[in-house]
């Protein structure tokens, strides 16, 4: 088939920003014909350069005659989207080439005369993230054969950032061991994509503690500014920014100074895929590469579904090269998808025996016997279709793949959960707007599992499938802050472990909260005729527009501050009524982000009240 000539024909780049599908035509000049029985399949490399917005207008042929079915068509949904083998997100599924999706397969039924013609002709809409490039990919089957084989050169689909509409604008929340503030701006287009292109001059003014004279810095090369900012007081402090050429602002997130002996605040994504899951795209090194030098966050974890084997060694070995004790953690982590929940799993260290072996589609995380030296995350614990114990193989044909978490096993490794990702927040059964409670009313939210006995500190995610963490659908969603001494692997573990998290919907807000001097994600035992007290220090992206302490799913305390710093402090609470009770602070920004501190646990005796 080496005669066949294949080209593309189209627009020479696309702008993630453009939504509008642009045609494309596929052309397979066949000069010799092509025979009766023989196979054709146009692909696209990439899982995410196909979007549901592509169309796939005609198949026809000219200069020539023969005939062809249509075997399949664009995929509508994650099933067809793997067409070639079905079961749950993880493992790989078998006979389809990891990351690559079939857009169209046909058979010539009447052999193709010489110097036919045979083209496609395609509406493409790009993904919304400019680091996501695919390329169509024509192959063919002789008849009688079994594999397909490639014919020409990959088509590339390159995709480009929009134009420029602000400036991100992002600095570590704590100084490094020199004392140093790391900060990072970029401009960014509607859709957060770094505009590498971007070239100016940016002036660097200080907001809060402390004075800065405005500095003039040029942007570099790879588009972004980076700068060590020495010497700042305590604190907040917030870095204001102006492109004085291209009319673009932007300020910095929150930077605080700890005082000796204070915990810090580090903060990271570890919760996302990438082309080592069967339905993810981007390489890992180069995700990893973009939270350390454009989203300067702290720590990093990719959960990729079940990377088996070279994959499983893949993520290793990047998690290794990238890991800078007192600069970046990286953990090893990977997600075990299966049909009774689905639960992140966070390594100890990369030695740890608790790989992607363990994973077992069948079952509930909960039911499995994890080592000590991991940490397991639920997450979307309240939605999913229904599947009944011993049926689920079926619901998996049938594209159920799996239900709500039963929270009725229990497992001592499960130290934490998953408040708020991109499908939305799962704190409580009940919708709510105002909270980002979209999916629900199965009986298997957080509050669901605190009433339980369930002792759960709160994380974030993204659970983007991109490459792309902390973003879905052009805004920032799904941090983690991790309270720890230092910035290294084993500390940011044991803070994973010790429930010394909390979690935002995308933005690094930082907060402290304790109840009678125990920190968020702490237990303690409330002796008869002592109250209930606690105290919160808030620092804000955006000014806080309201503050609540839940307790046993009821609000017991709020607030309407409306300022971008505050300070609580020995505010009375409600005792707990029984023998125990949690506790926890959410707060909600005028601009819509939000933050979930971990509980605090207070154990009474019956009557003690």
């Amino acid at each position: 088939m080496t005669n066949l000539l294949v080209s593309c024909e189209g627009p020479t780049h696309f702008v993630a920003t453009d939504r509008e599908p642009k045609p494309v035509w596929v052309r397979i000049d066949c000069p010799e014909g092509l025979a009766a029985g023989t196979d054709v399949r146009l692909s696209i490399s990439t899982f995410h350069s196909y979007t549901r917005d592509w169309r796939l207008d005609d198949i026809v042929i000219s200069q020539g005659q023969g005939r062809f079915v249509v075997g399949h068509q664009l995929p509508q949904d994650w099933r067809q989207m793997t067409r070639g083998g079905d079961g749950p997100a993880g493992g790989g599924l078998i006979g389809r080439p990891i990351n690559e999706i079939y857009l169209a397969t046909l058979q010539i039924t009447q052999s193709l005369t010489p110097g036919s013609i045979l083209t496609f002709a395609l509406h493409v809409g790009v993904s919304p993230h400019a680091g996501i490039e695919g390329a169509l990919l024509l192959k063919l089957r002789a008849p009688g054969a079994e594999p397909f084989e490639p014919v020409g050169d990959p088509m590339p689909i390159p995709n480009r950032p929009g134009p420029p509409v602000g400036l991100e604008v992002r600095t570590r929340a704590v100084p490094d061991a020199q004392g140093r503030h790391n900060l990072v701006v970029y401009a960014a287009d509607s859709l957060l994509n770094p505009v590498v292109e971007h070239r100016g001059s940016l002036r660097l003014k200080l907001m809060g503690a402390g004075e800065l004279a405005p500095l003039d810095i040029e942007i570099g090369e790879d588009g972004r500014v980076t700068a060590a900012l020495s010497h700042l007081k305590p604190g907040p402090v917030r870095i204001e920014v102006e492109d004085t050429r291209g009319n673009l602002v932007g300020r910095s997130n929150p930077a605080i100074t700890p005082q000796p002996g204070e915990l810090n605040h580090y903060f990271g994504a570890i919760h996302f895929h990438t082309r080592l899951s069967v339905d993810g795209d981007r390489d890992p090194a180069q995700a990893y590469a973009y939270v350390r030098d454009y989203l300067n966050l702290d720590v990093v974890a990719m959960t990729d579904h079940a990377p088996i084997g070279a994959r499983w060694q893949e993520c290793l070995n990047v998690n290794n090269a990238f890991y800078a004790p007192g600069r970046f953690v990286t953990l090893p982590a990977w997600e075990s998808s299966n049909a009774f929940g689905h639960a992140n799993l966070y390594l100890r260290t990369p030695q740890a025996e608790c790989g992607p072996w363990y994973w077992n589609p069948d079952v509930c995380p909960s039911e499995v016997e994890w080592p000590d030296d991991v940490v397991m995350v639920p997450h979307h614990t309240n939605t999913g279709q229904l599947l009944a114990r011993g049926e689920q193989r079926t619901g998996m044909e049938e594209g159920r793949y799996w239900t709500k978490y039963d929270w009725s096993i229990p497992n001592p490794r499960a130290r934490l959960v998953e408040v708020v990702q991109g499908r939305g927040n799962f704190e409580a059964d009940a919708l709510d707007e105002d909270w980002g409670i979209r999916l629900g009313g199965q009986g298997a939210s957080i509050q669901d599992a605190l009433a339980l006995g369930w002792r759960l500190g709160f994380v974030a995610g993204t659970d983007n499938h991109e490459g792309h963490p902390s973003q879905k659908d052009g805004v920032f969603v799904g941090l983690t802050c991790f309270r720890a001494s230092e910035l290294t692997r084993e500390a940011i573990w044991q803070a994973m472990d010790q429930r010394c998290t909390y979690a935002t919907s995308g933005v690094p807000i930082i907060c402290d909260f304790s109840i009678n001097g125990v920190a968020a994600g702490g237990e303690t035992r409330l002796a008869r005729g002592n109250s209930v007290n606690f105290s919160a220090c808030i620092h804000g992206t955006a000014p806080v527009e309201r503050v609540e302490v839940i307790s046993q799913g009821e609000i017991v305390w709020s607030q309407r501050p409306n300022r971008w710093d505050i300070e609580i402090d020995h505010v009375e609470l409600p005792r707990p009524l029984g023998h125990s009770a949690y506790y926890y602070l959410r707060l909600r920004q005028v601009d819509g982000h939000r933050a979930w501190l971990s509980p605090i646990w207070l154990h009474t005796t019956q009557g003690s009240a």
